[in-house]
């Protein structure tokens, strides 16, 4: 009889709950990118510090191939949350260029991640003296469906040289590789500053960086693109660069699934953006210093999701009508 009690209760606790679901843990995902990436970092980061800062929560990190392609998984409900460069956010919920006639409407803001900036590099031998010097030249673009080849194709576009250089579907470490190999003669990155690629190019001579902004500008780049910002970098930001060179910025920004409950996103929004999540993310990428409250819609051009709105404006933001939750 001892026996038969023995195995009922034993029958018994394999159907009891985990302990997770018992106390109602919630899973999400984001989309980061590969986990050595800067996407993968920073998506790890956040994952990490909320699966341990907000109660019965458990995130986890899934690997992106890029700002387009995040945009695309997240929006046909792949996953919760994700990692993309405002300009790709931008153009994938208004329906434009990439998204034409198919605009992602399920996506929505939370906030800032980090301003990442675009490198345009060169060796200070190379002779490249400006970005009209590219036409006939190596120039690695990124890889398609990556935030740095849509900006790339943005920018050498509006400059009439996207089709005038030999495009290398290059991105990060291996652009800066073939560059340093003689495989490549520049490169476009758009990521945040210093950047561990230009400064390991650096080691092996002097860089110059490429003035972009004034180029651009005279084309009407930054009104046809209102996403994209100016951004300098101060002499002696890389071995070879003695003098401030102008540039633009994009924000990388997480965003949701409209699906998302607003009371689990504010949740999530005051704990990454508190002073804590704050110090946690400095750890895990020096970039995420621009983390803070003040920069935090800096490039949102799309609406926010209502639990972000709901945390901003308790936060003391001003919410222009054109980001309002909807």
């Amino acid at each position: 009889m001892a026996r038969i009690f023995l195995t009922l209760a034993l029958f018994c606790l394999s159907l009891a709950p985990s302990t997770g679901a018992a106390q109602g843990t919630q899973r999400l995902t984001i989309i980061g990118g590969p986990p050595a990436g800067v996407f993968g970092i920073f998506a790890t980061g956040i994952a990490t510090y909320l699966s341990k800062s907000v109660p019965n929560l458990d995130v986890s990190h899934a690997a992106g191939e890029g700002a387009v392609a995040n945009i695309r998984r997240l929006n046909a409900g792949d996953a919760e949350m994700a990692l993309s460069f405002a300009s790709d956010l931008h153009e994938a919920f208004f329906g434009l260029e990439k998204f034409k006639g198919a605009p992602a409407a399920n996506v929505r803001a939370i906030g800032l991640v980090f301003i990442g900036v675009a490198h345009l590099v060169t060796y200070a031998d190379s002779g490249i003296q400006t970005v009209n010097d590219l036409v006939g030249k190596r120039v690695a673009v990124g890889s398609p469906g990556t935030g740095t080849f849509s900006s790339a194709e943005r920018l050498l576009g509006t400059l009439g040289l996207w089709d005038r250089v030999t495009r290398i579907p290059l991105l990060g470490a291996a652009a800066g590789a073939a560059m340093s190999e003689g495989k490549a003669d520049a490169y476009f990155w758009t990521g945040p500053r210093p950047d561990r690629v230009t400064m390991e190019a650096a080691t092996k001579k002097p860089v110059r960086m490429l003035d972009v902004y004034n180029p651009a500008a005279k084309m009407d780049f930054f009104k046809h693109y209102p996403y994209f910002t100016r951004y300098v970098y101060p002499a002696g930001s890389y071995p070879g660069v003695t003098q401030d060179v102008p540039t633009f910025g994009v924000s990388l920004l997480w965003f949701a699934h409209r699906d998302q409950p607003a009371a689990l996103i504010q949740k999530m929004a005051a704990s990454i953006y508190s002073a804590d999540g704050l110090a946690h993310m400095v750890k895990v990428h020096g970039a995420a210093k621009d983390m803070v409250p003040e920069k935090a819609l800096v490039g949102v051009t799309i609406p926010l999701h209502k639990g972000a709105d709901d945390h901003w404006k308790s936060a003391g933001l001003q919410i222009s009508d054109a980001i309002r939750a909807k």
